[in-house]
């Protein structure tokens, strides 16, 4: 387990070391402002590539070549981001590590929920997640002092020792159930090609058209037509899952069955709303009160460390009482009263005690919503669809995430140039910030009435952020409310990775529905893709 947790972490330590090292980076290389944009946005669509059919594929051929492919892909361009000498060999870099990220993420949950019972995979998962909120903290203090003292090549090499000590130890550690072969036949015969192309091109042109419209503006053709072409295409895919007679990516009853479906779409509100908090309020520290990257940082640590302590704790409540949705309310109520307590109190001058005060308080809301989610969507459907309905979670956390980059960075690029045109002497030309200089040269104005209108509209753009944060994670509230209770007592799948088995056990609705009923129901679901798969293999005979 603690090598699982390392590869998480070396993945979600990825994201937040390079952000900061980033603007060094632009400047070493000469990067263009497109270019600056591709150096996240490739990663992402790597990422999107790999997500939607870790789960099924890895039904098929084991979770250890997936999860030992993802590991040694993520290690090799690592290495070759920080050897890189240009922008273009970056950019492909980091696209191919994404694919390697991407399926860290996944397969780690998904191998987590294999080893661990449903009702103890809240505190493991917790746990895990734990591990992601102190590379969140690590991530732009490492990013600082390898800028600043050594080199920002550092920020992809310290990957590497790590990736190839969770790989050894992985290797004689891991012990899953081996998994019936699948020839290339059958597997030809039974995949889901179409609903994968689907789901790539959809999570492709949806992440092109916001880093587009983050560039330019949305009323631009490359951003509103390839964001409406991923959208159709995104629509092709699920309707494709109903009607397909192959093993679908997705399970259709993660879109029929109302609570996983509202606590999907839940998920990927509230990525919208967590990944870009967690890139603007170092901007807040930087832009308002004038501190470093690497102060920016130290200033991130209340926030990291309660998020992680809170979803360890959301994890041990449903481990040891059961309590799932009452927890995930909580979080969405507590976060939505946080981000409106920013958008009061968050101004110029911004006092530090008010600061941490509401930073626990974000940390305790935003770290109980983040897995809890997951367990729900895991406990609601058939132990087979285990697998494929972790992938979704995370491809449409990972979606929501670089949506909400876009427009959060859109939101405030916008509200910074109106409100610095109506500063006299200063100019409409200021943006964003993208290095320290440019914060600073905030705080090398002049002291007087223009400093302080400069430094005061920078913090109220930032508010009409947390506003709109704040209304997302009301609406997830809202909309998780009319949901049912699912009992996580069942156990996970005793043949685990073999998808012609059907003798998991179910999850029971605590309703007051017939079990009987209900089991018999599942027990027909359970028992199709077997068919699936053993039709094709009596064809192939």
């Amino acid at each position: 387990m603690p090598a699982i947790g390392l590869v998480l972490f070396l993945s979600a330590l990825d994201g937040t070391i390079v952000s900061t090292a980033l603007p060094t980076i632009s400047e070493r290389l000469n990067l263009t402002p497109a270019e600056y944009s591709w150096v996240g946005s490739s990663y992402m669509i790597g990422m999107s590539v790999t997500t939607p059919f870790n789960g099924r594929l890895s039904d098929i051929v084991g979770r250890k070549p997936m999860l030992y492919s993802a590991i040694i892909t993520f290690t090799i361009f690592s290495a070759i981001c920080g050897a890189s000498v240009n922008a273009t060999m970056l950019i492909v870099a980091r696209a191919f590590q994404g694919l390697g990220g991407g399926s860290l993420v996944a397969l780690t949950l998904i191998v987590v929920s294999d080893i661990v019972p449903v009702h103890q995979r809240g505190y493991y998962q917790g746990a895990i997640g734990g591990a992601w909120g102190v590379a969140s903290v690590a991530g732009p203090i490492l990013g600082g002092v390898f800028t600043e003292k050594a080199s920002w090549r550092w920020c992809f090499y310290v990957n590497l020792p790590f990736c190839v000590a969770a790989l050894v130890i992985l290797f004689y550690t891991l012990n899953l159930n081996p998994v019936k072969k699948t020839s290339l036949a059958v597997l030809y015969r039974t995949f889901d090609f179409l609903g994968l192309f689907l789901l790539i091109a959809g999570s492709i042109l949806i992440i092109i058209g916001f880093s587009n419209a983050a560039d330019h503006t949305f009323s631009q053709p490359s951003a509103y037509g390839t964001i409406i072409g991923g959208v159709i295409a995104m629509a092709g895919a699920i309707i494709n899952f109903f009607y397909t007679e192959r093993v679908p990516l997705c399970p259709p009853d993660l879109f029929r069955r109302r609570t996983p479906l509202l606590f999907l779409l839940s998920s990927f509100v509230q990525a919208i709303a967590f990944l870009p908090s967690s890139y603007l309020l170092p901007q807040l520290f930087q832009g308002v009160r004038g501190v470093s990257a690497l102060g920016a940082g130290v200033d991130m640590v209340p926030f990291a460390v309660i998020c992680s302590v809170s979803m360890m704790a959301a994890g041990l409540i449903n481990s040891y009482f059961r309590i799932v949705r009452p927890v995930a309310w909580f979080g969405y109520a507590l976060s939505a009263l946080t981000f409106g307590l920013m958008y009061r109190f968050f101004t110029y001058p911004l006092d530090r005690g008010i600061q941490v005060g509401l930073l626990i308080l974000a940390g305790i809301g935003t770290g109980v919503v983040i897995q809890v989610p997951m367990l729900i969507l895991q406990a609601a459907l058939p132990l087979k669809d285990m697998a494929a309905v972790t992938s979704a979670w995370t491809l449409t956390r990972s979606l929501g995430g670089s949506i909400g980059l876009t427009i959060f960075t859109a939101v405030l690029n916008t509200q910074l140039r109106a409100k610095f045109s109506r500063i006299q002497g200063y100019g409409t030309a200021f943006t964003v910030p993208r290095d320290t200089n440019g914060y600073a040269r905030l705080h090398r104005l002049p002291d007087g009435p223009m400093k302080d209108q400069v430094l005061n509209a920078f913090a109220s753009s930032l508010g009409l952020c947390w506003i709109i944060m704040a209304a997302m994670y009301a609406l997830c509230l809202v909309g998780t409310l009319p949901t049912k209770s699912y009992s996580t007592s069942h156990k996970p799948a005793v043949h685990q990775n073999d998808v012609t088995e059907s003798e998991d056990k179910k999850p029971g609705e605590i309703d007051g529905r017939n079990q009987a009923e209900l089991t018999r129901l599942e027990d027909e679901k359970t028992d199709m893709p077997s068919r699936q798969i053993e039709k094709a293999v009596i064809s192939e005979v």
